[in-house]
């Protein structure tokens, strides 16, 4: 603890409560003191600063024991009061959701309109308006609660520490700075790149479906495709491919912060081979299976060498490249000398829920996915 004053060694305290608490669901005091390493006396201060605040809810009472006595208080991380909302941001509109702290949806829907065909300054006013509208949307649908933090997932590279867009192909957008402002005036959102909020739907479905103690139950390659589209018409622009290496239950990352995005192909007139397929003959086809299955076989030669580097235990790939069987089997064919390979067709929502859960993450933690210092909800409710 040295350097640290006693409000920071509370706030410390109550993070690490909270967190454990959400990976438990319910826990007494006692349990609770015992898991993160508190004394008796701290701990019934620090739970009765989470009741006040109403970060933490009494739920019921734990059986009596065999001597009986009074049964002990469980607690829970509270569900009605706080909201966290992620927004996937798309060619096509955006997606958001609304989830309680726990990582339950509990409001979601898209806002458009789709990316106009235009310079890059009507692109980058679109991209403004879709987040204006996202909040609108969710501050509406959800008016009982207080929106606590922010994920929103983007196609392409961005600079985290400038906050920059990098380089977007699906938005046809270059060296554009992102909002710091939303929802709130003192709400910043986490941004990260499409395939990374992916991963960490995964991951926390994962925890929730088996074990939350569990860190490993989601490690693996995390692959998400995307075919970039011309507006709402199907013929695609191009495609994009991110890949996350999730290792002990947290995403690998760079030294920047960087993860997620793979490599992104762009349709060109007059170029006809960019991903190893004919890039105009996926764009004419409206997504002509024989196509897609190429590019399915593309990405499972790209993603052997990858995988023959990192030897992951499984290969995660999902994205709407898999709508249907043939590209799948096709993927799955190519990676046979890998033993555990999923493969899903595009759900609506993952992406945006990741999201979420990116920002619920750094909420409990206080640091960023990136690992830099970041405001937990402990600050952020006083």
């Amino acid at each position: 603890m040295t350097g640290l004053n006693g409000t920071a060694v509370r706030e410390r305290n109550m993070i690490a409560v909270l967190a454990r608490l959400r990976s438990m669901g319910t826990a007494s005091r006692a349990d609770l003191a015992g898991a993160v390493g508190l004394d008796r006396s701290t701990m019934t201060h620090i739970a009765s600063s989470l009741l006040e605040s109403s970060l933490v809810e009494s739920v019921t009472r734990s059986p009596s024991g065999s001597r009986g006595g009074r049964r002990a208080e469980l607690l829970s991380v509270d569900r009605s009061t706080y909201a966290v909302a992620g927004c996937d941001i798309t060619s096509t509109g955006a997606r958001w959701v609304v989830t309680d702290l726990h990582g339950v949806t509990i409001a979601q829907g898209s806002v458009g309109p789709s990316l106009p065909a235009a310079h890059d300054t009507v692109r980058v006013h679109w991209f403004g308006s879709l987040l204006d509208d996202c909040a609108l949307a969710i501050t509406t649908e959800t008016p009982d609660r207080r929106i606590v933090g922010a994920g929103i997932a983007l196609p392409g590279l961005f600079d985290r520490a400038r906050r920059r867009i990098v380089e977007s192909f699906e938005l046809g957008l270059r060296d554009v700075e992102l909002p710091a402002i939303w929802l709130a005036p003192d709400l910043r959102p986490d941004y990260a790149n499409d395939a990374t909020c992916y991963a960490w739907h995964a991951i926390a479905t994962g925890r929730r479906s088996i074990d939350m103690e569990d860190r490993d139950i989601a490690d693996g390659l995390y692959v998400f495709t995307k075919l970039h589209r011309d507006g709402d018409r199907f013929r695609p622009t191009g495609m994009g491919v991110g890949l996350v290496c999730v290792v002990g239950g947290s995403i690998v990352r760079g030294a920047n912060g960087g993860a997620g995005e793979l490599r992104g192909y762009r349709w060109r007139p007059g170029s006809a081979d960019q991903i190893g397929v004919d890039m105009e003959r996926l764009r004419e086809s409206d997504g002509e299976e024989s196509a897609l299955v190429a590019a399915a076989e593309e990405l499972g030669r790209n993603l052997s060498v990858i995988a023959s580097a990192l030897d992951p235990g499984r290969i995660v790939v999902a994205g709407d490249l898999f709508d249907t069987d043939a590209p799948a089997a096709a993927l799955v064919r190519t990676l046979r000398s890998i033993e555990r390979v999923q493969v899903a067709p595009a759900d609506a929502t993952a992406v945006a829920a990741g999201a979420a859960e990116m920002a619920i993450d750094r909420l409990l933690t206080g640091r960023d996915w990136a690992g830099q210092t970041a405001s937990s909800i402990v600050s952020m409710v006083g």
